[in-house]
């Protein structure tokens, strides 16, 4: 809709039309009554606010003269107006045809309620189109006297006071002068000032600071000679020319200093004109927005770490909800191909073929184990331990995965921090970086691992997100391959991208290393260019508690039992069928239960000493922990091996993984199970 917004002040029209635009209105602006009827005879208008006191015509007059044209009466009229308003300036607007008198100032929700309450009569017919009962010319010429010359005294009055409030005018002015000069030079953004060819009249200390050009150097200059591209100078000079009457137009500027230097800036134009509204040149407002740009840069890279570190956590607990069920299977197949591998005989047809099949699932358990490092959910034992150490005892493993081609070189920092992080997670690290940096090497070339400390304080932190203020131990994977792009680096922690050909990677060695850092609170940056290499820096926090060594992996063969009794509680039938089989042909004695009821009645019913529980973590009727607590009765000093396809996160409030509990991950092979039945009992 179409409003008319007349007003001879200029700051008013401004402020009514950025309020109407902007709760959705067209609006046009003029000064006076006369400019007015001139919009009206040539657009059509849904509703006229007119200011009062006006040169040329004033807003009694304008809508009389609208109120009483037949092609223009139907259009509502608001008065809004703050000069020497009384009832009387109310009642002679009304009975003129004004349909609402509004008194200023009015704060903006009540103006607009008025503004749309007056539109909705006028189109809901609530106002008249033609006056009952018109005034009469001499009854409306008799009050608009009276209330201009009353209107008029006061306005006499108030100039006779500022007449003689200022008894030295001159004065007054030069010191307004000295105001308006020490406010100009006091401004910190930059001011231009140029005439209507944009060529420079005049400029603040701001600007010379910012450019670096005096006014007498730059007095008379077009203002090309600031930009840095012609195009944004003539798009600028379209613009200005293309909104000659608005108040002020705003536009971002690439700028260039006298010294070359270019910056963004932020230009808000300003119209110069003279009495009779001519422009006569502009006023420019030039600020540097360098910073700004970077916030908003820095802004984005943050939303964009955000949407990563969300679409990471979908991937991590679409892993975490089918680790169980996925590693329940696993287990079956891993242990039934084993256990019939060790009854066939090596010359059997069926022997490789069972290789194979067991071969494959446990690449799949280890397919599993890294979205699960990846996910942040799986199983870890984190120890106190020298990281120089920890890489030291992987470069034989390391060397012989790169192959001879390529050279590892090796260079610790002494003095390094302890860190608490699972040993097992520092070998998967390396060996994922390591793969990684030989399939980007092309022939010969060359892998280097360091280690260093690093200190970030808050200040260092808040320009570089991802990093957490403290001490931090560096671990860097660096190699001379073909490097990353810009748009690849984005990517590359995603789990399932691989740059790699079909069949040479599965996408999850870097996702594994990605979820490791974050399961272990640390943090990784990659730094590459295409044809320069790439290095991987992770920093781990500093461990503040002494040194422990890593626990070694149990090498010794499949230890068997001598009849003890051992009760398996399971609701996967497929996993209690495995395990009493394992475990029976290791010599155990093997009690079974589908349920944990069935195991009560079992334990109560049977006057034969249970020497092991073994027992899944979450089955219906009651949890694996809740189950062992029970049996304490009927068995005192009951031993218990929790066992569970679910990840960390999954169990962990169940208790499960307290410090001292005995815990097995499914997937699990014979000798694992074997094993850790064994150094249960022993103990």
């Amino acid at each position: 809709m179409r409003i008319l917004n007349v007003d001879d002040r200029e700051e008013n029209r401004y402020l009514i039309e950025a309020l109407l635009k902007g709760n959705g209105y067209e609006v046009a602006s003029v000064a006076n009554g006369a400019e007015a009827l001139a919009q009206l005879q040539s657009g059509r208008f849904d509703l006229i606010i007119s200011d009062i006191l006006m040169p040329v015509m004033d807003g009694f007059q304008l809508c009389r003269t609208v109120k009483t044209d037949e092609r223009l009466r139907s259009i509502p009229f608001i008065v809004y107006t703050a000069t020497y308003t009384g009832p009387q300036d109310e009642a002679f607007a009304l009975k003129i045809g004004a349909d609402r008198f509004i008194q200023k100032p009015c704060e903006p929700d009540k103006f607009m309620e008025a503004v749309r309450d007056v539109l909705a009569a006028s189109r809901a017919g609530d106002f008249d189109s033609q006056p009952v009962t018109p005034a009469p010319d001499e009854e409306v010429l008799k009050l608009y006297s009276e209330r201009l010359i009353r209107k008029l005294e006061q306005k006499m009055l108030q100039l006779e006071k500022e007449v003689e409030a200022r008894q030295n005018a001159e004065e007054i002015l030069r010191q307004s002068e000295r105001k308006y000069r020490l406010l100009y030079n006091s401004i910190r953004d930059a001011i231009l000032v140029a005439d209507k060819n944009r060529r420079v009249t005049d400029c603040n200390p701001a600007f010379v600071d910012l450019f670096g050009y005096t006014l007498s150097e730059i007095a008379g200059m077009e203002t090309r000679i600031l930009y840095e591209k012609v195009e944004e100078f003539e798009q600028l000079g379209s613009a200005v020319n293309d909104n000659s009457n608005d108040f002020r137009i705003s536009h971002t500027i690439h700028y260039k200093k006298r010294d070359g230097a270019v910056f963004p800036g932020e230009v808000n134009v300003f119209f110069l004109r003279n009495d009779e509204g001519t422009i006569t040149g502009y006023i420019g407002l030039i600020r540097d927005i360098t910073e700004r740009v970077r916030a908003e840069k820095t802004q984005k890279d943050l939303e964009s770490q955000l949407h990563h570190a969300q679409k990471m956590e979908s991937v991590g607990r679409l892993a975490g909800g089918v680790a169980h069920d996925f590693n329940n299977m696993l287990s079956v197949i891993v242990g039934y191909s084993e256990l019939a591998l060790i009854s066939l005989d090596p010359a059997d047809k069926l022997y490789k073929d069972l290789q194979e099949i067991h071969k494959a699932a446990v690449r799949s358990t280890d397919i599993t184990r890294q979205l699960l490092a990846f996910a942040r959910k799986q199983i870890i034992t984190p120890v106190a331990l020298d990281l120089n150490e920890a890489v030291e005892a992987t470069l034989k493993m390391l060397r012989r995965l790169i192959g001879e081609d390529i050279d590892l070189a090796w260079l610790p920092e002494t003095g390094l921090w302890p860190v608490k992080v699972d040993p097992s997670q520092v070998d998967q690290i390396l060996a994922n970086l390591c793969i990684n940096a030989r399939d980007a090497i092309d022939g010969v070339g060359r892998i280097t691992i360091e280690t260093d400390t690093a200190t970030f304080d808050a200040a260092y932190c808040a320009d570089h997100p991802g990093f957490v203020p403290g001490d931090y131990v560096l671990l860097a994977v660096s190699d001379d391959g073909c490097g990353i792009d810009r748009d690849t680096v984005v990517k590359i922690f995603e789990p399932f991208f691989t740059t790699k050909a079909v069949g040479q990677g599965t996408g999850l060695g870097l996702a594994t290393v990605y979820g490791i850092v974050k399961q272990n609170n640390g943090f990784i940056n990659v730094y590459s260019e295409p044809g320069k290499g790439t290095t991987f820096k992770i920093y781990l926090a500093r461990h503040t508690n002494l040194v422990l060594e890593a626990p070694e992996k149990n090498q010794g063969s499949v230890p068997a039992g001598h009849g003890e009794v051992i009760l398996i509680v399971e609701d996967e039938a497929a996993i209690l069928k495995l395990a009493k089989r394992i475990l029976e042909e290791l010599g155990y004695t093997v009690l079974t239960a589908e349920s944990p009821k069935q195991a009560l009645r079992f334990a109560k019913e049977r006057p034969v000493e249970i020497d092991l529980l073994i027992t899944d973590v979450v089955m219906p009727e009651m949890n694996g922990k809740e189950l062992s607590h029970q049996l304490r009765d009927p068995c005192p000093g009951l031993k218990t091996l929790f066992m569970s396809g679910y990840t960390a996160s999954g169990i962990a409030h169940r208790g499960i993984l307290d410090k001292g509990v005995n815990f097995i991950q499914k997937p699990f092979s014979a000798k694992d199970l074997s094993v850790k039945v064994h150094e249960m009992l022993l103990e």
